[in-house]
C-alpha cells in the first residue's frame, strides 16, 4: 500500500522556497528605492517651474528696469529748459530709439511756466510681457510699468548790471549798441526765471555813481541837514564815497537812525560825493549840455536841452518789472571819467544781505515790489553751505579803464564858504560883480562891484543898488558855490583877481588841490578787491571788454569769476556777449 505523503527531501526543498519568496516579499515591502525615485521626480518638476518663475520674474525686472531708465532719461531730455522740440515728442522719440513702444500722449503730462521759465514733464508707461514657464500655473502674462516725473525751473536770481556810461560810450555807437543788447539780456532773464524770482538792479556808472533821492537816504551821514545844492534840496547830493578798505567787503553800511530823522552824530557811515565840476572853467547852469558835466550825476543843470535830465544816471535798486528796467537802459546818457571800483562796489552791495533792511524799508514806502521781502537772500544756509536756492550775479561792462575820480576835501564839501552873493535882480547868473570874498586874515570881504576890501558884503548895505528892493547878502554854503560854478572857475574867477596866479593855482584842478583830491592808481586796486569779496561770497562775476583798451581788459579778466565769465567784444556782438551771460546763467540754477 503506497503512502500520501512527500518524501521528506520533497518537503524540505518546498519549505526552503516558501521561505524564500515570503522573504523576498518582506524585502520588497520594507524597501524605499522606488518612493525616492518618484519623490525626486516630483522635486525635479518643482525645481524646473520655480527656476522657469525665476527667469520670467528676471525677464520682467529687467524689462521693467528698461522702461524706467528709459522713461527717466525721456522726461529729463524734455524738461530741459534748452529743448526747443515739443516735450512729448522728445518723450516718445526716445522710446523709440530704444526699441520700445512709447506711451500714449495722454500718458505723458506737460506743464511748463507762461514763457518757459519752469517745466514739469510726467510720464506714465506700461507693456505685456508673454510669460514662459508662469503660465503653467495659469500666469500667461506679466506687465512691466515706469513712471517718472523730472522738472526744471530756474530758482531765485538777484542781478547786478553794472553799466559803464562814462563819456567815452558816446564814441563809435557805443551807448547805441548797448542799449539793445542790455534789453535783450533783460527779456532773456525774465522769460526764463519763474515770476517773483528775479530781481535785478541797474547800476550806471561814470566817475561816480548816483544811488538817488530814493536810496540815498537810508545812508544819510550827520552833515546831510547842510549838504544841500543851491535849491535847498538835501536829497540831490546821491553819490556815496568809499574809502580802500570798504572795497574789501560786499556789505554795505545803512544807516540805523530812522529815515527822515536827524542822524546821530555818531552816524558817519559814508561821506556823500559833493555835487561839483571839476574839469570845465564854465559855470554851471547857463543853459549849455556841456556844462551839465558834473562830477556826480543827476546833473546841476536844470535847462533845457541838458541830455542829463530827468534823473536817468539814478540806480534802480531791487526791480521786477522788466519794462520798467528796459525804459531806464533806454533813458540812459553817457559822460565823465570812469570809475569801476564805484561801479562794482554798490553792485556788489546790493546783492549784500546787509542792505536787507533798506529793502524792507524801501517796500513799505511801496519802492519796491513785496515778493522781495526777505532779499538779498543769505549768502549760506543756517549748515554753512552755501544757499543753493539763490544765484547772485553782477555783470559788469565798461567800453575803458580806471580813470581819475575827484573829491572835495572835507573842508569844502559842507558848510559855509567864503562867497556871499548879492541877490539884486540887476546881475545875471554869470556876473561876478554879485559876489563877495571873504578873507579872515583881514576881517573883511573883497567886493568885485567894487574892486575892493569892505567890511561888510556887497549888499548888506541899503544904499549898493538902491533902485533894487530885492538887494541883500546871502551867505553861500561850499555845496551852494559848486551847484553854481566849477572848481576850475572859482579858481580863475574869484581866487585870481584877488590873490594872483599862484594862490589860483592852488585851487585849479590837480592832483592835490585845496578844495579837490585826485584818486587814480588805487582804483584799480580797489576794483580787485570788491570783485575778491564779491566772489568770495559765491557771487558770479561776468565781465564785458566792449572795445575796452588792454589794461581794462586786463582788469577784468582778474575780476571775472574765471576766465570763461569775460568776453572782449566790439560792435554789434556786445548783443552775443549778453546772450551768453544769460545763457550760463540759466545753466547754473537748473534743477531736477
Amino acid at each position: 500500500m503506497l503512502g500520501t505523503g512527500m518524501p521528506s527531501e520533497t518537503k524540505t526543498e518546498f519549505s526552503w522556497l516558501h521561505k524564500g519568496l515570503i522573504r523576498q516579499v518582506e524585502d520588497f515591502r520594507r524597501k524605499e528605492d522606488g518612493s525616492l525615485l518618484i519623490f525626486g521626480l516630483f522635486c525635479f518638476v518643482m525645481m524646473l517651474i520655480l527656476a522657469g518663475v525665476s527667469l520670467d520674474l528676471m525677464r520682467y525686472e529687467e524689462r521693467r528696469t528698461t522702461l524706467q531708465n528709459t522713461t527717466d532719461r525721456a522726461v529729463l531730455a524734455a524738461a530741459d529748459l534748452r529743448q526747443t522740440l515739443p516735450p512729448k515728442d522728445v518723450v516718445k522719440d526716445y522710446f523709440r530709439k530704444a526699441g520700445l513702444p512709447p506711451p500714449k500722449d495722454s500718458d505723458i503730462i506737460v506743464n511748463q511756466g507762461t514763457f518757459s521759465e519752469w517745466r514739469t514733464v510726467q510720464a506714465n508707461t506700461s507693456e505685456v510681457m508673454p510669460t514662459w514657464f508662469m503660465n503653467m500655473l495659469g500666469v500667461k502674462t506679466l506687465t512691466p510699468i515706469s513712471s517718472g516725473t523730472a522738472e526744471e525751473r530756474i530758482g531765485n536770481v538777484e542781478i547786478s548790471l553794472v553799466l559803464d556810461v562814462s563819456g567815452s560810450m558816446n564814441s563809435n555807437s557805443r551807448l547805441t549798441n548797448l542799449k539793445p543788447a542790455a534789453k535783450a539780456f533783460v527779456d532773456q532773464m525774465f522769460d526764463t526765471v519763474e515770476a517773483g524770482k528775479l530781481s535785478m538792479s541797474i547800476i550806471s556808472y561814470s566817475a561816480q555813481a548816483s544811488a538817488g533821492p530814493d536810496l540815498i537816504k537810508y545812508f544819510a551821514t550827520k552833515v546831510d541837514n547842510v549838504n544841500t545844492t543851491n535849491s535847498g534840496d538835501p536829497t540831490a547830493a546821491t553819490c556815496l564815497e568809499f574809502d580802500s578798505a570798504d572795497y574789501n567787503s560786499a556789505a554795505m553800511k545803512p544807516k540805523t537812525t530812522p529815515v527822515g530823522s536827524a542822524p546821530a552824530a555818531t552816524d558817519t557811515r559814508y561821506k556823500l560825493n559833493g555835487l561839483f565840476d571839476p574839469f570845465y572853467t564854465a559855470m554851471l547852469n547857463t543853459g549849455t549840455t556841456s556844462s551839465s558835466l558834473t562830477h556826480c550825476p543827476p546833473n546841476l543843470d536844470v535847462s533845457s536841452g541838458s541830455a542829463n535830465k530827468g534823473n536817468n544816471r539814478n540806480i534802480m535798486a531791487f526791480s521786477g518789472d522788466r519794462a520798467a528796467l528796459k525804459t531806464k537802459i533806454d533813458a540812459l546818457v553817457a559822460s565823465g571819467n570812469t570809475s569801476i571800483d564805484i561801479g562794482v562796489k554798490w553792485g556788489a552791495g546790493l546783492l549784500d544781505p546787509s542792505m536787507g533792511p533798506v529793502v524792507t524799508s524801501m517796500i513799505a514806502e511801496g519802492k519796491v515790489n513785496a515778493q522781495f521781502g526777505g532779499r538779498p537772500l543769505a549768502y549760506k544756509k543756517a549748515s554753512g553751505q552755501w544757499n543753493d536756492e539763490v544765484l547772485k550775479v553782477i555783470v559788469v561792462m565798461t567800453d575803458g579803464e580806471n580813470t581819475t575820480e575827484y573829491k572835495l576835501n572835507n573842508n569844502y564839501n559842507v558848510g559855509n564858504s567864503l562867497l556871499v552873493r548879492n541877490t539884486s535882480s540887476t546881475y545875471t547868473s554869470t556876473d561876478v560883480k554879485k559876489y563877495s570874498l571873504w578873507d579872515a586874515s583881514r576881517g573883511q570881504y573883497w567886493l568885485f562891484a567894487k574892486s575892493a576890501w569892505r567890511a561888510t558884503a556887497w549888499g548888506a548895505n541899503a544904499s549898493d543898488v538902491p533902485s533894487d528892493n530885492t538887494d541883500t547878502a546871502v551867505n553861500m554854503t561850499w555845496p551852494q558855490v559848486w551847484a553854481t560854478m566849477s572848481v576850475n572857475y572859482f579858481a580863475d574867477n574869484i581866487i585870481n583877481p584877488v590873490y594872483g596866479s599862484t594862490e589860483r593855482n592852488k585851487w585849479r584842478t590837480g592832483t592835490t588841490t585845496k578844495a579837490t583830491t585826485y584818486i587814480d592808481a588805487a582804483k584799480d586796486t580797489q576794483t580787485l578787491a570788491i570783485c575778491s569779496a564779491a566772489k568770495a561770497n559765491n557771487i558770479k562775476v561776468y565781465t564785458i571788454g566792449f572795445e575796452a583798451p588792454t589794461a581794462g581788459q586786463t582788469l577784468l579778466k582778474s575780476c571775472a569769476s574765471s576766465p570763461s565769465q569775460f568776453y572782449s567784444v566790439a560792435g554789434l556782438d556786445i548783443k552775443k556777449a549778453f546772450s551768453s551771460i544769460a545763457s550760463s546763467i540759466n545753466k547754473l540754477r537748473l534743477t531736477h
